[in-house]
């Protein structure tokens, strides 16, 4: 027998029924991830070719099992595959940290031939999800192949997907969630739970026992109200109160609306975004009050850039603070130090008397209230490059954003007060002194805190809308103090009360 009849009788049929399975296979599992992610991200659109694809490829392979065309397959050299291509996985995500550059993403994808139909979870930010879609195809294929191949011995199909699963758990584990918390609020843009916080379901909203002094009836007259993350629980409350019926009229708009640009909006009238969104919102003309930080210079130029100027209006105070992970010996810190922290300067926590241990200092997305307010402390000290995660967008490829803080050993963050004693937003972490003063809203109050920071509601100055000005009355009166301080913030007094007029 010559070679050649050797790779037309063997090599080549073995060939075959390997890509075919892994195709098959591939798309098989990536069918089942996908009824996963649908609750998870709006982008499984991009896979419906990879859907159909997978039928295809599915009957076509079922085809060959009946007609006992498998001349080449063989069920343990699939089940060392999968456990191969599993710790290929882990290793990979080991090497990297579980920040998967492009390079080392496509290779990932490499290795796994034939099953390329992992192409299709790119579609998925999630890198999470990502990971657990592989391994949803490995064990995927392990189980077909012994089904389809009739060899059903038990032990080598558990143990097959005991090994990948133990690799999958590893991995997952092992990834940062760098790109958020995963609440499904808000299509994913919320890092918080919001239960309770509703108009709808406000049952954890500030409430004053008497009827306010501002009361709007109409629906018409009601200003479109967005804000920042941190503030949502203020101004759900401030609508509860002053708007009548808005539970109502919220529930039959609908929880998961959209703009014309495809962000959520949450609302007809009490609608959330974010603080980069919602003053893009606001300099479109599709909200009338925004509440949250100061705007950025940026946000200030693009309203200029529209013959428009925007006006904050103060309403409260709120502390600017640093969290470590709770097992931190650091309880109190310098902000000169925190300033050389973040410009590079001080990269180890032995240097302020700390555990040896490099400093992790993650920073907030450009444009965020809380990055554009850490800018603003930071004067004129540069920023050194954020903690960045790569994520695959569909349209996009491999993008780069900065990552969301991860108790991690050694890291550090920043943000409101608000978000971690009120909204707990993070776990197991514990907020610093500053110059040995705790930001409490005592604190906050008398100003003893050093990095306390105003709490605005911005307006463009051409909205003349009568009952634009009232609600900025409103906020500013008893009733809206009242609704500020049991909210958790600390209300202003009438001489820190001024409108600003961002130039």
């Amino acid at each position: 027998m010559d070679k050649k009849t050797d790779i037309n009788k063997y090599i080549i049929p073995i060939l075959s029924d390997y890509v075919v399975f892994g195709i098959a296979m591939s798309f098989a599992g990536i069918f089942l991830i996908f009824f996963i992610a649908r609750w998870i991200t709006d982008d499984i659109i991009w896979a419906a070719p990879f859907l159909l694809i997978s039928l295809a490829y599915i009957c076509l392979f079922r085809f060959k099992a009946k007609k006992n065309m498998l001349t080449g397959f063989n069920t343990y050299f699939f089940y060392a595959v999968t456990i191969f291509y599993s710790a290929l996985t882990a290793v990979f995500t080991f090497l990297t940290k579980g920040i998967f550059e492009s390079r080392i993403f496509d290779g990932i994808l490499a290795a796994a031939f034939p099953f390329w139909g992992l192409y299709g979870l790119c579609s998925l930010e999630d890198k999470k999800i990502f990971v657990f879609g592989m391994y949803a195809v490995y064990i995927t294929a392990s189980v077909t192949c012994a089904v389809l191949t009739k060899k059903r011995g038990i032990l080598p199909v558990v143990l097959c997907c005991l090994a990948s699963a133990a690799f999958c758990a590893y991995t997952i584990k092992y990834i940062p969630n760098y790109s958020g918390h995963g609440f499904d609020y808000m299509n994913g843009y919320s890092s918080t739970d919001f239960t309770g916080y509703h108009v709808y379901d406000g049952e954890k909203l500030a409430t004053l026992d008497h009827k306010p002094s501002l009361f709007i009836e109409n629906e018409k007259d009601m200003p479109v109200l967005d804000g920042a993350e941190a503030c949502y629980p203020l101004y759900s409350a401030v609508a509860k109160a002053v708007y009548k019926d808005i539970d109502n009229i919220e529930a039959r708009s609908g929880i998961e609306n959209k703009d014309e640009w495809g962000r959520p909006t949450n609302g007809k009238i009490v609608t959330f975004t974010n603080t980069i969104w919602g003053y893009d919102r606001l300099i479109d003309k599709e909200i009338d009050l925004m509440f949250g930080a100061r705007p950025s210079q940026n946000q200030k130029k693009c309203a200029a850039d529209e013959g428009e100027q925007i006006v904050s209006v103060p309403i409260g105070k709120e502390a600017f603070v640093f969290f470590v992970e709770e097992d931190n010996p650091i309880n109190d810190i310098s902000f000169e130090d925190v300033k050389k922290i973040y410009s590079g300067e001080i990269t180890n926590w032995s240097e302020l008397g700390g555990k040896k241990q490099k400093i992790i200092a993650f920073q907030r997305p450009e444009e965020s209230g809380s990055q554009v307010t850490m800018l603003y402390f930071m004067g004129d000290t540069p920023l050194k490059e954020p903690v960045t995660y790569e994520t695959v967008d569909a349209m996009a490829g491999v993008i780069k954003r900065v990552a969301n803080y991860v108790n991690e050993n050694g890291a550090i963050g920043y943000s409101f007060r608000y978000f971690l004693e009120e909204l707990n937003q993070e776990k197991h972490v514990k907020i610093l002194s500053i110059d040995g003063v705790y930001p409490t809203v005592e604190n906050i109050e008398n100003g003893s805190y050093p990095l306390t920071v105003n709490l605005v509601c911005a307006k463009l100055k051409s909205n003349n809308k009568p009952y634009v000005q009232k609600m900025l009355e409103f906020l500013r009166s008893e009733d809206g103090k009242q609704i500020i301080r049991q909210t958790g913030y600390a209300p202003l007094d009438g001489n820190d009360i001024k409108e600003i007029a961002e130039e």
